[in-house]
């Protein structure tokens, strides 16, 4: 079994471009299964349900739920042990960075970041996490970078505990725009899958909240 697992940035994202219907193609086109964990149904569904600003997105996010295009992550592993992963995971990420001077840790993570992060850890196949946020993702792929850069953030220096961080590099990543790569190089996209619709994506993406830069847009479109 191989897991696509959703952390609520892309579902917004998505959901906010009009691209879900490009999701429905891509699970059809996935042998496999697109994972929800709680925190994350509570983030897209649950609440903004309660919110008329955000129910129409909420109901489509839905909608796929209830069709199985996404599934929970409690039918595959308990409640009880996805919680108690994601507590220890988020632990060990909110320890990693601390002041030098106060000793005062940095949180980095959240539980839903952390959810995600779990089910991956406990599902014991290949998976792929889709998450936008930064913040995790450099976790993993470039620890001294993160430093560098919340020390940029927070204007004052910081120490790291390196051996914190060993399981994090199993992880593996890719972001709602590589995910919509993969839709226009199937020829999954709702119009026509040429370079000016790519553009078009992508850039909207960007602009409503997805954590990429203009140079590694343009460098997705070089490999169009």
């Amino acid at each position: 079994m191989k897991y696509l697992i959703f952390d609520a940035g892309p579902i917004i994202s998505l959901t906010m471009n009009g691209l879900l219907g490009v999701v429905e193609k891509l699970k059809q086109n996935f042998d496999g299964e697109f994972i929800l964990t709680p925190n994350v149904k509570r983030e897209v569904v649950d609440r903004p349900l309660k919110i008329k600003k955000y129910k129409w997105e909420a109901l489509q996010v839905k909608d796929l739920i209830d069709r199985k295009i996404f599934r929970y992550s409690t039918d595959f592993i308990p409640v009880e042990k996805l919680d108690n992963e994601t507590k220890r995971i988020t632990k060990i990420a909110n320890s990693y960075l601390f002041s030098t001077k106060t000793g005062e840790k940095i949180n980095l993570i959240h539980e839903g970041e952390a959810a995600c992060l779990a089910f991956a850890s406990l599902c014991k196949c290949e998976n792929v996490i889709v998450i936008d946020e930064r913040t995790t993702r450099m976790l993993t792929e470039s620890p001294k970078n993160l430093r560098k850069m919340m020390e940029r953030k927070l204007h004052f220096p910081l120490k790291s505990d390196n051996s914190k961080l060993s399981e994090f590099k199993k992880f593996k990543f890719i972001r709602s725009t590589e995910l919509i790569y993969i839709a226009y190089k199937k020829g999954l996209l709702l119009i026509k899958s040429n370079k000016e619709t790519l553009d078009s994506i992508l850039y909207s993406l960007k602009f409503k909240g997805t954590a990429i830069s203009t140079e590694e847009i343009e460098e997705i479109k070089k490999r169009a």
